[in-house]
């Protein structure tokens, strides 16, 4: 891997792909060759809340992988003052509730 791909101006003229929230630094979800990554449009229906987060996603499993990541999504902003928590627990402990990151030697757990 050479370094961060880029959506080009002319990519996201065509609306060949979303624009990510944060270009080079937008979370992504990614499983085999499918990928899901947070986006940021502005509605402008609400004063208060101009913006709206969603996500892009593209590959075989994109509906799945969307889901997963507008779910996250919609956590976070139904208790904004949650404070995240990792777990790190070695590969062979059972799983607990919240996302596992399956390592080969660790299982990492994100509650919120």
């Amino acid at each position: 891997m050479c370094g961060p791909e880029v959506p080009t101006p002319k990519a996201l003229e065509q609306e060949l792909l979303r624009r990510p929230a944060v270009p080079v630094r937008s979370p992504v979800l990614v499983e085999g060759d499918s990928l899901a990554y947070l986006t940021i449009t502005r509605e402008g229906t609400d004063a208060e809340r101009p913006f709206r987060l969603g996500a892009a996603a593209y590959g075989p499993r994109a509906e799945e992988l969307a889901r997963d990541l507008v779910a996250h999504i919609d956590a976070w902003g139904s208790d904004r003052l949650a404070v995240p928590r990792m777990t790190v627990t070695p590969a062979g402990y059972a799983s607990t509730a919240g996302h596992v990151i399956g390592k080969p030697e660790s299982r990492i757990t994100l509650t919120y």
